[in-house]
């Protein structure tokens, strides 16, 4: 008898209760939330985004998109210099385009040193972070990012502002969905599942934004043009 059935048949005969040799595999039931279309998924998830504390809004171009980011940021933000903006090196078209149209000057991450003790310093200036995003969910406000050399998780997690950019078709109605996917896709080292700023709260409900984090993250939806 291994440990294991000799831990269980002393609780069975606790209980007065004869010992079991299988088990049967309990069904679980319960309601999936689901909504009817992706037009609605998009004004959902911008809904659950921005009450969990982001920035989010749609674009179809990237003149669409350059607008929303001169209403966010201004035609010219005081905290934007050379060294400020930090991104993926794999980037959606439209965030590229953006920051072109913008002529913001970006790191990509893989131009940083590759030595922490380097980089850090350097990510630590940085004011901006850009990336794009795997999924979507509607139902908690999520974004899904997976990990790469060239998708360093520094990127959305080190600078004081995080934007993201995700395409539309992938915003999906909640997480059992984005596991399956995640599950039958090669598994990366590290999955990011972001729900609106750093929080962080102490044993006396003390919150504080941006301790551990970007202060403020913000979205664009991209639609299908």
């Amino acid at each position: 008898m291994t440990q294991r059935e000799e831990f269980i048949s002393r609780i069975a005969q606790k209980l007065g209760r004869p010992t079991p040799t299988s088990v049967e595999p309990v069904e679980v039931s319960f309601p999936l939330f689901r909504l009817n279309s992706q037009e609605e998924r998009v004004e959902e998830f911008l809904k659950m985004y921005e009450i969990m504390g982001g920035n989010g809004a749609k674009a179809r171009t990237t003149e669409e998109a350059v607008s929303v980011l001169k209403n966010w940021f201004g035609e010219k933000p005081d905290w934007l210099n050379n060294q400020s903006i930090v991104t993926w090196d794999e980037l959606p078209t439209m965030a590229r385009a953006c920051l072109e149209e913008l002529k913001w000057t970006a790191y990509t991450y893989s131009e940083l040193p590759s030595n922490p003790e380097e980089r850090n310093p350097i990510m630590d200036k940085m004011e901006l972070g850009i990336t794009g995003a795997d999924y979507a969910i509607v139902q908690s406000g999520s974004l899904i990012l997976k990990s790469s050399p060239k998708r360093g998780r520094a990127v959305s997690l080190i600078p004081t502002r995080h934007l993201t950019f995700v395409a539309a078709s992938t915003i999906l109605d909640s997480l059992d969905q984005a596991m399956e996917k995640l599950a039958s896709s090669d598994v990366p080292a590290a999955i990011e599942i972001i729900s609106g700023p750093s929080r962080t709260s102490d044993i006396e409900m003390d919150l504080s934004i941006g301790v551990h984090g970007p202060v403020e993250v913000y979205t664009i939806v991209m639609l299908d043009q």
